[in-house]
């Protein structure tokens, strides 16, 4: 076997077995459809774009991506609580994470970690800044490190709500 192939084929099994340990877009989707409808408040909001690696990259060179969508609704003390939905290849895999205010930081900085099994990484940390219209966030693990950058879905857009293979 090609020694590019293996590595990607442990990674896509990896990935896949990520996937059937946060479940499918069930538990998701109705989330998605709720931040909708509900009043217009600065974190109880939809977001759509992309998470890209800076560590993985296709054969052809460019950086491993796929969609990701999140849902942030406020939490207590400051906090917002990030739902995230998330495609790799024809895999998809839902889970949350709480971010904190970021000490001395700006009012629109949080940082948070998301604890996976050592497998898939570990410990995940986050730093995210959230404007307006505009969710920017670095992520970094021992297995992978890159960006999420996601702009703000407008209340009544109905965006198509693929779940593998985008």
């Amino acid at each position: 076997m090609n020694a590019r192939v293996l590595p990607r084929i442990l990674r896509t099994s990896g990935v896949a077995a990520l996937c059937l340990l946060f479940g499918a877009c069930a538990s998701f989707d109705p989330r998605w459809r709720a931040a909708d409808s509900t009043a217009k408040s600065r974190y109880a909001t939809r977001w759509d774009g992309r998470w890209i690696s800076a560590k993985h990259h296709t054969p052809s060179g460019a950086p491993e991506s796929g969609r990701l969508r999140c849902v942030l609704e406020r939490a207590g003390g400051g906090k917002v609580d990030a739902h995230f939905h998330a495609n790799f290849l024809v895999f998809s895999a839902n889970y949350s994470v709480t971010l904190d205010p970021k000490k001395g930081g700006a009012k629109s900085e949080f940082q948070g970690t998301q604890e996976l099994p050592k497998l898939f990484g570990g410990t995940y940390w986050y730093r995210a800044t959230i404007t307006k219209d505009h969710f920017l966030a670095h992520y970094d693990s021992s297995y992978d490190n890159g960006i999420f950058d996601l702009r703000r879905v407008k209340s009544g857009v109905d965006l198509k709500l693929a779940h593998s293979g985008d």
